[in-house]
């Protein structure tokens, strides 16, 4: 399975997980991602768009121990991509917001890139990986 599909489809039970914890539909849960000023990501859970708490890569992951070293792999990726998107856009690290959410019931997990709470642009996966693609 590529890089790509399995970030999707863990993006996806993540929110599926929190959503039956909070007793939410899907639709009703999202994750942030957010930046300090050396583009090191941050993680947030989102019920129906308000911040609800900090998570963790591995709450995300939802495991206790990332035996596999996903975040190694994953970070460096999403470090890059803030970087990228804080050149292009002229924004701060700390301005910059990634919302993962899901755009239908069948766990179509989408991005959408903000500067603080202004919208900017959906971002694919795709562009989040396309070091890969090189």
């Amino acid at each position: 399975m590529s890089i790509v599909n399995q970030t999707k489809k863990t993006m996806s039970t993540c929110i599926s997980n929190f959503a039956k914890e909070y007793d939410k539909n899907n639709l009703e849960v999202q994750l942030l991602i957010k930046s300090d000023y050396e583009f090191i990501p941050s993680y947030y859970l989102l019920i129906n768009n308000k911040n609800e708490k900090q998570i963790t890569f591995n709450e995300i992951l939802n495991v206790k121990i990332d035996f596999l070293g996903r975040e190694m792999i994953v970070k460096p990726f999403i470090s890059n991509t803030l970087r990228k998107l804080s050149k292009e856009q002229n924004c701060s690290p700390s301005e910059m917001n990634i919302l993962i959410y899901n755009r239908n019931k069948k766990d179509d997990v989408s991005l959408y890139f903000f500067i603080d709470t202004k919208p900017i642009k959906a971002i694919s996966f795709d562009y989040i990986f396309e070091e890969l693609s090189m």
